[in-house]
């Protein structure tokens, strides 16, 4: 009776504690980072759990239980992630097609590069569930660390519910509530444990009162927590310092994994240093900041500007930092034609990091770090267009993006000040194109997916005039009135390039898309351009003398470098009102339309496939891929494995697995047989085996006490035990025993011929019956 109610109780456990992995791994699967695939992690944490109480009630040391589990979890995820490849694929195709993808994706990590590659997310996703629910699942077992086991799957989900795009609210109090009735459970189970040990009586169904009121209880204690207002409603100044650092880490997570499907930037006030063209926007009335203007009559709220384009996105290859603020002054360029506004800006919300400000800052009365391009010192030499505000670098580029110091909360406002672009109509006709090194390097970047009948569009669109600025505002005008305003639009296919999708096959666009389409037809002409992000304008309070920006005013335009006057902004979406420049006195002419679009454009080659976007569902196999490189730029150096070797790794890997298992089954047989020369190793691990099969034997026990408990336990074999138990005491307390443990040279005394018989038939049993004990099922 007793024996079964303490398995049942043992398996109540382990019902709450796979429960608690299981959830999170639901709610990871119900987060919608991804389109198709991510639900893969649940049979990875039920598969965790499994193996978890295996390893958890084994007789394997930790060290060598955690290896197994590496190699074990390592293995399924990569299992389960290669169910997502086409049918066609072999198994030994399917993983070194992951291996590939992993290695590629490991070299953009570590080279500042951008991965648009899903596949590698539900693959990490899946290693970390497997972790999560391994940890879990030891603490309770192993350890008896109850808080322990519950403090991995809460910070995966804490993570989630602050991040991920749909609400996993659901999960995260199903979480909290199976978290408390394991507590309960796991302290009356120890409790338990110790009344049975110390005589004392208790009711065979106290558990179920426990888990009835502890569940009355939890659900109480959720409520309560839920509907009580915050404590703190402003972030303490500890972690405010490090707010900046945190959205660092956020930058390079876009980065790495910069397809999945994100909140809108503008919804949390953050920009990274890349964002994918992904599909629709998401934006609301939530009221962002409240902009205060002097010197100037509004603009663009700008947050960070990208050069790079990869055909799925945008990127920033800024490198360059430093410090910025009231005592801090940059070596940063002069333009002809700029004036001065300043901006004074004031969040609605609390841990704002990122600064905004109109194009070209130059002044901040707040501590920041900015990220910028150094321009090489031949360059800003003195006599060279644009000159340069400071004597000594390092010669900015221009700023381009702003990361507070310290968080700016709720009702709390900074300064910036900026110069504008004042430049007229006639000034930017007559600018020309004499662009410096270190512009036409940066900005006239296309890859390889531009098609040719975006490049031949934007060919036709320029050829009637005959300077930049002119061609630009005939891009311009024509992608307002050639593509239609929507913001629900579905994401491009994974296999076309994004800008030729919405020209010639869509036709429909928001702003990410009008924008993109800008820069790279410019950029195919030789003129430089970039993307910018940030807000709107918004709408003007004339009451409180401020614009209100709101979330749906999240934004991207285009920025065009002119020469003597710098970055100019360009507005091609048609849900945008035009930008109106100031014209010179003497020119009172209008600017010239261009007549319609061209017509009858030729139809691009298909885009070949590249790494960066491999699709998921549709890569189709016969390709030869590269060698599988590993990067050590810290040691100064790289490695390349030939593609036939990754098949051969694969086979190592697994001699090595069967060879630590043999080599922990030699050293385990090794242990056994030193223990049956020495009665104390031998009491010793007869002692640890009782453990093992749950005895309560307690370190203030006798030896006979503890023969009686391990006694009770074995009763077909009392004799065995009490034999092994007289040769320990005779030899631990014994006259002669004490004479030779007090000689200068001690001999461990041998056992005898009994103690070693009754060890032969003893340890069978007890290993069988700990391996019953411990066996999940």
């Amino acid at each position: 009776m007793n024996g079964r109610h303490r398995i049942y109780k043992t398996k109540s456990v382990g019902f709450l504690a796979a429960g608690m992995v299981l959830t999170v791994a639901w709610a990871i699967s119900a987060t919608g980072w991804v389109k198709d695939g991510l639900d893969i992690v649940v049979y990875v944490g039920l598969a965790a759990v499994i193996i978890g109480l295996m390893l958890a009630r084994s007789l394997l040391p930790g060290s060598i239980a955690h290896l197994f589990s590496i190699v074990i979890g390592v293995a399924c995820s990569f299992w389960t992630t290669s169910r997502l490849l086409p049918d066609q694929y072999t198994w030994p195709e399917r993983w070194e097609d992951l291996m590939f993808r992993l290695n590629y994706w490991y070299n953009q990590a570590i080279q500042g590069g951008v991965s648009h590659d899903n596949l590698m997310f539900i693959l990490q996703m899946g290693v970390i569930v497997w972790a999560m629910g391994y940890l879990t699942i030891w603490f309770v077992f192993r350890s008896g660390k109850v808080w322990h086991a519950i403090v991995p799957g809460g910070l995966v989900l804490i993570i989630n519910l602050y991040y991920a795009p749909k609400d996993i609210t659901f999960w995260f109090l199903i979480y909290l509530l199976l978290s408390l009735l394991l507590v309960i459970r796991f302290n009356l189970f120890n409790q338990e444990a110790k009344w049975r040990t110390e005589g004392v009586f208790f009711q065979p169904d106290i558990s179920f009162d426990f888990l009835r009121d502890g569940l009355i209880f939890s659900a109480l204690v959720i409520g309560l927590a839920w509907i009580t207002p915050p404590v703190l409603t402003e972030t303490p100044d500890l972690f405010e310092e490090f707010q900046g650092t945190w959205h660092d880490l956020q930058s390079h997570w876009n980065r790495l994994y910069a397809d999945l499907n994100y909140r809108d930037p503008g919804q949390i006030g953050t920009f990274g240093q890349s964002f994918t063209l992904g599909g629709p926007r998401q934006l609301t009335d939530e009221p962002i900041m409240d902009v205060n203007l002097t010197g100037g009559s509004g603009g663009y709220w700008r947050a960070t500007v990208y050069d790079e384009y990869t055909g799925l996105g945008w990127r920033n290859t800024d490198e360059a930092s430093a410090t910025f603020g009231p005592e801090d002054r940059l070596a940063l360029p002069v333009f002809d034609a700029r004036y001065p506004v300043t901006q004074t800006y004031t969040f609605y919300h609390d841990g704002s990091v990122a600064l905004y400000a109109i194009n070209h800052p130059i002044r901040l009365d707040r501590s920041a770090k900015v990220t910028f391009n150094a321009i090489p010192s031949t360059s800003s030499a003195p006599g060279q267009r644009p000159s340069w505000s400071g004597s000594e670098g390092p010669w900015v580029e221009e700023i381009t993006y702003i990361r507070s110091n310290a968080a700016v909360d709720r009702g709390e406002s900074y300064r910036v000040v900026s110069a504008a672009s004042g430049a007229t109509v006639e000034q930017l006709q007559t600018a020309g194109a004499a662009y410096p090194a270190w512009v036409t390097e940066r900005y006239l970047q296309i890859p390889s997916t531009v098609t040719a009948r975006t490049r031949q569009l934007a060919r036709e669109l320029t050829a009637p005039f005959d300077n930049p600025f002119a061609q630009a505002e005939a891009i311009e005008r024509y992608l307002r009135n050639a593509l239609e305003y929507n913001e629900q639009i579905d994401a491009p296919p994974p296999e076309v390039d994004k800008v030729d999708y919405i020209l010639f096959e869509l036709k429909q666009a928001y702003c990410d898309y009008y924008a993109s389409a800008m820069v790279i037809m410019l950029r195919a002409e030789g003129i430089p351009a970039r993307l910018a992000v940030g807000f709107a304008q918004g709408d003007f309070d004339r009451e409180q003398d401020v614009f209100h920006v709101v979330n749906a005013d999240a934004h991207s335009w285009v920025e065009v470098y002119f020469p003597k006057y710098g970055w100019v902004e360009f507005e091609p979406t048609a849900a945008q009102p035009r930008i109106v420049r100031p014209i010179a006195a003497d020119d009172d002419s209008a600017l010239a339309d261009n007549g319609p679009a061209p017509e009858n454009l030729p139809e691009s080659d298909r885009i070949p496939g590249h790494l960066e976007n491999i699709p998921i569902d549709e890569e189709i196999g016969g390709g030869q891929l590269p060698l599988l490189t590993l990067n050590l730029s810290w040691l100064g150096f790289q490695i390349s494995i030939p593609r036939s070797s990754v098949k051969g790794g694969l086979t190592f890997m697994g001699v090595v697995l069967l060879a630590g298992l043999a080599g922990a089954g030699f050293w385990w047989c090794q242990q056994q047989s030193q223990a049956a020369k020495n009665i104390f190793s031998l009491y010793q691990n007869m002692v640890r085996l009782a453990g093992w099969m749950g005895a309560a034997l307690r370190p203030w026990h006798t030896p006979y006490e503890h023969t009686a408990i391990i006694q009770r336990h074995l009763p077909a074999h009392q004799h065995e035990v009490e034999t092994i138990t007289k040769e320990y005491v005779h030899q631990t307390f014994s006259p002669a025993g004490a004479k030779n443990r007090d000689a200068a040279q001690p001999v461990a005394p041998t056992v005898s011929i009994e103690s070693s018989l009754a060890w032969r038939r003893l340890r069978p049993e007890m290993i069988k019956l700990a391996l019953k004990r411990r066996w999940p099922w």
